[in-house]
């Protein structure tokens, strides 16, 4: 999209709800406030908005939890707010969560860390940024946590604030050039009613990070982030920069990586036998955030919509994920039919909430771009973006693939300029691996918006799906559009330092399956040839007639390595070493 039609969205502004606070153990969000796009005056309407961000940055370090105080019923439950590990009001709980903003490396022997930030200069080469300061909100301190469950010890690192690097170069104006980095690791902590603190386990289940450009302007009363006697002012990418960014991390961190960036490399290093060195390269991108409105009056003149809201207001799902209605957490009210939610005032279907692909594919027609405004509710940092960015998330992985089974290594990164997008890795399906994604068709100009996606996995498990050999691999990427319409992308394939990586570009949306299909070029078989004799140079002492000419007849043979045939053509043929005839 040309920066001109992006920056007309800018007139579609919708307040996103950004409040995130645990309530049960599967951590339902309530979402306070409003201010959304205003219905017509004596019209009622039905909203909903696709942000690339949904939650912006922890403004601190914390834990919090609950106790179920014996029962099952939410409003019976003692909120806790923690200071520490040790806090005292906390030593009784059910759940409890460590969100926990990394703190920068300062010497060698530091684990759990950023290790470095790095940005592009003025020559387009990576330079390595300086810490500058840390932000001044609450600190944890680091943590042993033993637990009798599988009889181990799990090290908590320290949380800290967002870090603010500096460049060497200047802004264009003069200024000094300041980046954000906001890295978060979620720890998940369960307690089994009634029993001993030692049965307490203990996970990492996730982290995500971010890094933009910001300003520093003397001051106290910061309306976002705080430095000590400086404000911290987020600006936006240019959207030529490129960003890599290192972590020391526990190796129990396994899965998979996703995000927003492109061009992407990623790479995992054994810093020792706990700890990997995780390094995130990649170019800024832009991804289109979308909003709709709808009048209730006019839902009929939209049959996909009308078709969505009538079923989920009446059976309460549709599709895997969404909340039931009447439930606290869908975000709209308690309407439990579909006539009393025509009555009810506007009513907003926060998309984090849901199954993001079933509320896209009914609100499609209708929506637009949007730039979600800056926030701070005390808890969740918002900022304002003209929709670049640079950040990735990671889950933990609790699978049983075989393939990805090691829990000491991270298998892959995804990375997309897609609006929505699988949060979890590529499903392997008949022999592809299937990615879902969707996203605007077209630029407010009428362009097609063109899609971008990079994957990046680590050989052993690609050819483990497979069961390649460790042969070069080749890959054929396809769109599988929702109407089942295939587009092939121009695809780049390389294999380098125990990772392969596919990069597939110039899609397009709306929601589509991105298939890779891996295959691998079988080793040709030399035939063996049995050599003819050469003509002797000296005449023989009687006459003889001539030998006739060996012709070698050519034959096929089929060959069986456990469930793989492959056909073998010689003179004569011969199976390849672990085939047998």
């Amino acid at each position: 999209m040309s920066k001109r039609s992006w920056n007309l969205s800018k007139s579609l502004r919708v307040k996103i709800f950004s409040s995130i606070l645990p309530v049960v153990s599967l951590l339902l969000f309530i979402m306070p406030g409003s201010g959304n796009i205003p219905a017509q005056a004596s019209e009622t309407a039905v909203q909903t908005q696709f942000a690339a961000d949904d939650f912006g940055q922890w403004s601190q370090s914390s834990i919090y939890g609950q106790n179920y105080m014996g029962s099952t019923k939410v409003a019976d439950w003692k909120q806790l707010w923690c200071a520490g590990w040790t806090d005292p009001s906390c030593s009784d709980y059910n759940q409890l969560y460590a969100d926990l903003i990394l703190r920068p490396c300062m010497t060698d022997t530091d684990r759990a860390c950023l290790d470095g930030l790095e940005v592009s200069n003025s020559q387009n080469s990576l330079e390595k940024l300086s810490f500058y300061k840390e932000a001044t909100s609450q600190k944890i301190a680091s943590y042993v946590f033993k637990s009798d469950v599988g009889l181990k010890s799990t090290n908590i690192p320290a949380g800290g604030g967002l870090s603010v690097w500096k460049s060497s170069e200047s802004n264009p104006d003069g200024t000094p050039r300041y980046f954000a980095s906001h890295v978060l690791l979620r720890y998940l902590s369960s307690c089994p009613a009634d029993a001993p603190k030692s049965a307490c386990s203990i996970a990492l289940s996730d982290f995500k990070g971010s890094v933009f450009p910001v300003t520093l302007t003397p001051g106290t009363g910061c309306t976002g982030f705080a430095l000590s006697g400086e404000c911290v002012i987020s600006k936006n990418f240019a959207g030529s920069e490129r960003v890599a960014m290192t972590l020391r991390m526990d190796k129990n961190l396994t899965g998979w990586i996703f995000g927003r960036m492109q061009n992407a490399d990623f790479s995992v290093t054994p810093i020792d036998t706990d700890y990997n060195k995780i390094r995130i390269e990649g170019d800024v991108t832009l991804v289109p955030e979308l909003s709709a409105s709808v009048s209730k009056s006019t839902i009929s003149q939209y049959p996909t919509l009308e078709k969505y809201l009538k079923t989920f207001f009446t059976v309460g799902r549709w599709g895997t994920g969404d909340p039931g209605v009447g439930s606290a957490n869908w975000g709209g009210g308690t309407s439990t039919s579909y006539e009393s939610f025509l009555k009810d005032p506007t009513t907003d279907l926060f998309a984090v909430n849901f199954d993001k692909f079933s509320l896209f594919t009914g609100f499609e027609d209708v929506l637009k771009p949007f730039s979600p405004p800056a926030s701070n509710n005390g808890r969740n940092i918002m900022r304002s973006t003209n929709s670049i960015f640079w950040s990735f998330g990671a889950n933990a992985y609790f699978g049983n693939n075989q393939c990805s089974a090691d829990k000491t290594k991270l298998n892959g990164m995804v990375v997309t300029n897609a609006t929505i997008y699988d949060k979890g890795p590529p499903e392997f399906v008949d022999g592809s691996l299937n990615y879902k994604v969707a996203g605007i068709h077209t630029n407010l100009d009428g362009s097609l918006f063109r899609g971008r996606y990079t994957y990046i996995v680590r050989s052993d498990t690609a050819r483990c799906y497979y069961h390649f050999s460790s042969a070069p691999i080749q890959a054929k990427v396809e769109i599988v559009s929702a109407a089942n319409v295939t587009e092939v992308a121009s695809v780049l394939v390389s294999e380098k330092d125990g990772f392969i990586k596919l990069q597939a570009d110039n899609f397009t949306f709306s929601s589509p399956t991105i298939k890779v299909k891996l295959t691998q070029v079988q080793p040709v078989v030399p035939a063996t040839v049995v050599p003819v004799p050469p003509a002797s140079t000296v005449a023989p002492a009687t006459a003889v007639a001539p030998a006739p000419t060996l012709k070698l007849k050519k034959s096929t043979i089929t060959c069986t390595k456990g469930k793989l045939v492959k056909k073998v053509t010689g003179t004569p043929p011969k199976c390849p070493a672990g085939y047998k005839s």
